[in-house]
């Protein structure tokens, strides 16, 4: 008699999961948000641009709105306090982290798709959460790591300064910017002097 028991059925593999689905996938969102922007964003194309049955972007991302994020979130930096003990240290590991995502042509994409988001309010926020407010926090909690250790000059308001930080590396990296000759890269030490002996002790 045949065994027909749950764990024996269980354990007959099914169709083998293409590991590099995933990757495909992703890299297909982006050149579709790329060329199309949020608003042209088409389901059937990103199918079609990775090679894959739709029923297998829906397998993964049960909305299309999550399907864009996904792409975004490869597009943006995702800072870890670097815990170094030194505001020094971790001041510079923080700013050539973003600094190496805003001079990468792919941050265009996610740039050009940020003037889009704001008439997606649901797809804005999730966004303003994961790829703005998740980095800002971490250039947050590197500034009250130094305020304990008695670092951060005192009244320092540690939230202005992460904007600071975040809104001035960002005006280093524009199209405008370059036309200027100017770059996170090139103004790395002179801001990073500037911006700690206005912050530290």
């Amino acid at each position: 008699m045949a065994n027909t028991s749950p764990v024996a059925a269980a354990a007959r593999p099914g169709r083998p999961r293409d590991p590099r689905a995933d990757e495909r996938i992703l890299q297909a969102v982006v050149d579709e948000l790329a060329e199309a922007g949020v608003a042209g964003f088409r389901i059937n194309s990103v199918a079609a641009r990775a090679r894959v049955a739709k029923r297998t972007l829906y397998s993964r991302w049960d909305e299309r709105d999550d399907l864009i994020l996904a792409g975004l979130s490869t597009l943006s930096a995702s800072l870890c306090p670097p815990r170094t003990g030194s505001l020094d240290a971790d001041i510079r590991i923080l700013y050539d982290t973003v600094a190496a995502t805003l001079e990468s042509p792919r941050w265009l994409i996610a740039a050009r798709c940020t003037f889009e988001l704001p008439d997606h309010p649901e797809l804005y926020a999730t966004f303003r959460r994961d790829c703005v407010d998740q980095p800002l926090a971490v250039i947050e909690d590197v500034l009250f790591d130094a305020e304990r250790r008695g670092e951060l000059r005192t009244g320092v308001d540690r939230s202005v300064a992460a904007e600071t930080f975040a809104a001035a590396l960002a005006s280093f990296s524009t199209h405008t910017a370059r036309l200027r000759g100017v770059s996170a890269r090139g103004a790395r030490d002179g801001f990073l002097d500037l911006f700690l002996s206005g912050v530290r002790v």
